[in-house]
């Protein structure tokens, strides 16, 4: 939608306790036999930037809980990703297809059958979609959070100011990714840096000016 708010696909390093965390669990059985085809899976994940929010509320027995429902674009964003996940592995020549969603893998008919191969594709996809993102039901993760420390030039809007120090409280200063005034839809590690290395040189200058201030010692 040239909204800068799509997805992107990637082919993760994952190792088997990883892995299994986004399997699903139908019965010990299926789960084993997931876990020994893992040696010889693809695995593709759907990365979107998301245009929902949440937030963190206070339990009634005191303790902290993740509110984050996805919205409707964030969930058509997740469904074409996995459907071009699915697209790309299936082109690869796979011979099965797993979804965390669902309760076992899917046997597909070989290339050599092309036509009914596609048809056992879209039928998947389309399962896929079906089962939509109830909570609870498929395995979604978030990594790399980013803007829980806003940076903005208006105090009403933003955690910290364009020097990446707290509006509330001077001298203190945030130099990570929560300084990010937007999700960024992508690996944050050079911003991040970039972000880091601005904030040293302001806390520099900061330190500075203020050292300029102080009075002469005397002996």
């Amino acid at each position: 939608q040239n909204d800068h708010y799509g997805l992107k696909i990637e082919c993760p390093l994952v190792h088997p306790g990883l892995m299994t965390t986004t399997l699903s669990w139908a019965d010990p059985k299926a789960f084993k036999r997931w876990t020994l085809e893992l040696r010889r899976t693809m695995c593709l994940i759907a990365i979107a930037r998301d245009k929902g929010s949440g937030e963190v509320r206070i339990h009634n027995d005191g303790t902290p809980r993740v509110y984050y429902p996805l919205c409707k674009h964030d969930e058509e964003s997740l469904a074409l990703g996995i459907e071009h996940c699915v697209r790309i592995i299936a082109a690869a020549g796979a011979e099965s297809l797993a979804y965390g969603g669902m309760a076992d893998i899917v046997q597909l008919p070989p290339t050599s059958k092309p036509e009914e191969r596609a048809i056992a594709v879209d039928r998947f996809i389309a399962d896929v979609r079906s089962i939509g993102f109830a909570p609870f039901k498929v395995p979604l993760f978030s990594a790399h959070q980013m803007g829980t420390c806003q940076m903005g030039s208006d105090p009403g809007k933003s955690v910290v100011n364009p020097s990446c120090e707290s509006w509330e409280c001077s001298g203190l200063y945030v130099a990570d990714a929560s300084a990010f005034p937007t999700p960024s839809g992508s690996n944050p590690m050079m911003t991040t840096y970039a972000i880091a290395h601005m904030a040293a040189q302001n806390i520099k200058v900061a330190a500075i000016k203020a050292a300029s201030n102080l009075p002469s010692a005397r002996l």
